[in-house]
Parts: C-alpha cells; sequence; structure tokens
C-alpha cells in the first residue's frame, strides 16, 4: 500500500464508503492510536494525523516517501495513543498485502511432523519457534519440525486453541476445513465440525484475518477482533459473523456504575469493555436513562440486566447487539438497582 492508497482508504471512511472490512480496520487504528495520559488532541494534531502515520508505516517498512497528494478532510474526534502508534501501521500493510501475495502459495516441503489426540484431555503441542496449540480430543496437528522461509504454517483437523508467539517478519497460518487463517501473533480458536462442512475461527486476543482456500483474488478477507468469531460454511463458500459464546473482558478500567446514564453511553462503555457494537431498533430507546451497577457481570448478563430495566429485548445479530422496546416515554424513568455483583471470569 502506497501512500496515496492509505489516504484514499482514510477518505472513504470519512465519507462513509468503505466496505464493512475496511471500516472494521480503520476503527481498530483508530482505537489503537489513542493518547498514553487519555487526553484529547487538538484539532491540528488531528489533521496532521495522516503524515505522523504514514511517516511512521515508511520507517518501519522502509517504503517510499510517495507524497501524491495531500488530504485537508478533517478526522472525526478521536483520542491517539502514540505507543500503540507502530501496531496499527504494521498491520496495513500486514493486512492488505499478505492476503494478496499468500492466498495460494502451497504448503512448503519441509520434514512434517503430526500429532493426534487420542486421549480425553487437551494435548498441548509445543512448537518450534515456541508457539502452542491446544489440541482438543480427537484432533490432530501437521507442522513442519523447523519453520523455514518467510512464514509458518500448520495443519488442523479438529479443535485447537493457538497461543502464537508474535513474528511480524513471519505471519502464522492455520489451514483447516477449507479455510485459512493467518496473524502476526495472537491466540485464538480454531474448530471444523466433524463432517467438516463447517469451520469456526474465534479470537480472544489480537486480530485474525480468514479467508477460504479457494476463493479469488479479489475475495475481501473477513478481519476478527477480540470476541468475535467468523463462522465459514462449505456449501455456500461465505463466512457468518458472530460474538463469542462467553465473551472476556477487554478493558478493565471501564465503569460499568451508572446513574441515570442515557442508554448510548451504557453502550459505549460496553464497546469500550467488550468490543462490541450495541445499537437500537428504534434510535429513541438510546436516550432511556439508567441507574445500574453492572461491575464484575457478563456480558449477557449485563444486557439481561439492561432489558429488564428498559422493558426491552435484545437480539445477537451477526456481531452486532441489537435492543429492541417501547421506549422510556412509554414505561417512564424508574431507575433500576442491581443486586451485588458475582465475580466475572476475565
Amino acid at each position: 500500500m502506497n501512500r496515496e492508497q492509505f489516504a484514499a482508504l482514510l477518505e472513504k471512511y470519512q465519507e462513509g464508503r468503505c466496505t464493512e472490512q475496511e471500516k472494521q480496520l480503520v476503527e481498530h487504528w483508530f482505537a489503537l492510536l489513542e493518547n498514553e495520559n487519555g487526553e484529547e488532541v487538538s484539532k491540528d494534531e488531528l489533521n496532521g494525523a495522516e503524515e505522523r502515520m504514514w511517516a511512521g508505516m515508511q520507517e518501519r517498512a522502509d517504503l517510499p516517501d510517495l507524497r501524491e497528494r495531500d488530504n485537508n478532510n478533517p478526522f472525526r474526534s478521536i483520542y491517539i495513543r502514540w505507543a500503540g502508534m507502530a501496531a496499527s501501521l504494521l498491520l496495513i500493510g500486514w493486512f492488505f498485502a499478505g492476503k494478496i501475495f499468500d492466498r495460494h502459495v502451497p504448503l512448503t516441503a519441509y520434514t512434517w511432523e503430526e500429532k493426534r489426540n487420542d486421549g480425553p484431555d487437551i494435548l498441548p503441542v509445543m512448537l518450534e519457534d515456541s508457539s502452542v496449540v491446544e489440541l482438543r480430543p480427537g484432533s490432530s496437528l501437521r507442522y513442519p519440525n523447523r519453520f523455514e522461509g518467510s512464514k509458518r504454517e500448520v495443519v488442523l483437523k479438529g479443535d485447537g486453541f493457538f497461543s502464537i508467539r508474535k513474528n511480524s517478519q513471519k505471519p502464522f497460518y492455520v489451514h483447516s476445513g477449507g479455510v485459512t487463517t493467518r496473524v502476526l501473533g495472537t491466540s485464538f480458536h480454531v474448530t471444523t465440525a466433524s463432517d467438516g462442512l463447517q469451520t469456526k475461527v474465534e479470537v480472544v486476543t489480537g486480530l485474525v484475518s480468514v479467508y477460504s482456500e479457494k476463493t479469488s483474488e479479489e475475495a475481501v478477507d473477513m478481519l476478527i477482533s477480540p470476541n468475535h468469531t467468523a463462522t465459514f460454511d462449505r456449501n455456500s463458500g461465505k463466512f457468518t459473523p458472530g460474538l463469542s459464546e462467553h465473551p472476556r473482558l477487554l478493558n478493565t478500567h471501564v465503569s460499568f456504575q451508572f446513574h441515570n446514564a442515557p442508554l448510548a453511553q451504557v453502550a459505549q462503555h460496553m464497546r469500550d469493555a467488550w468490543g462490541v457494537t450495541v445499537e437500537a431498533e428504534d434510535s429513541q430507546i438510546m436516550n432511556c436513562p439508567l441507574t445500574a451497577d453492572l461491575s464484575g457481570q457478563p456480558l449477557y448478563t449485563q444486557l439481561d440486566i439492561i432489558c429488564a430495566a428498559l422493558g426491552a429485548k435484545y437480539k445477537v445479530r451477526g456481531s452486532t447487539i441489537r435492543i429492541a422496546g417501547p421506549g422510556c416515554k412509554m414505561r417512564g424513568t424508574t431507575a433500576f438497582q442491581t443486586r451485588k455483583p458475582s465475580p466475572m471470569q476475565t
């Protein structure tokens, strides 16, 4: 990706013309580009963010300084964390370039080993780079005794949990059930149904790119963030986004104590803490006040409490949580207090 393509993507985002995958990626950059002290930057700093981002990318990736255009459109109001800049900038080249050049590269012909879990317990497998794969019973893993070349590849049959050691010079690939999962360093689950017709990837930490091994070069990879899933159906050849059944708290510094807080504010706290999007069927309900202490509760319990207070219901549609209800004008503004929260696993 050169400077012109980089600027064009940011311009598309500001104008609302991004695809869902592009929008998700740009918003991940914004989430990472946050001031270490949590201070809001000035408008001048925001207007110059593209220049600094490109300069950082150029410095780290040794790219030419192609200054073909200037982007004068202001960014939306965001916070900037300079400490996260390196990771977000390297992600640009990894996501857009890697999916094109590595999509149909065959497995390398090094000496391969195979581990099969025929026992009743999880079988940990240590790879040459110190990455660990936890095999579920009945699952197997093929892997080279040494990762040579520019990438690390394994083949999974069944279910496995991957804790991958980060190496920006050697992306890690998991081939399973017609799906390739590509990461730099992160942790995630890969589950393939016994009939081989569905493969599900669930991300715990980091970002994961998945694509069908039979798709064309033009096909867009699906980018998965923590607490999100992608399920591939071999019959349709399509991915379906979803949410984890047991989401993990991603940000322990977010407060869940609310006093007459509008639902829109509560939804933003949930997004900051869990990495999920909460929307409403009717925007009016987002103005309804909530008084509750949701601290220590799992995500779906928090949603149950919110809906009980507002007389609403929620549904998980893809990777989005949607709340529907009559709104507070019909119910009044009675506060809803919770009991002392129970400990939550994170």
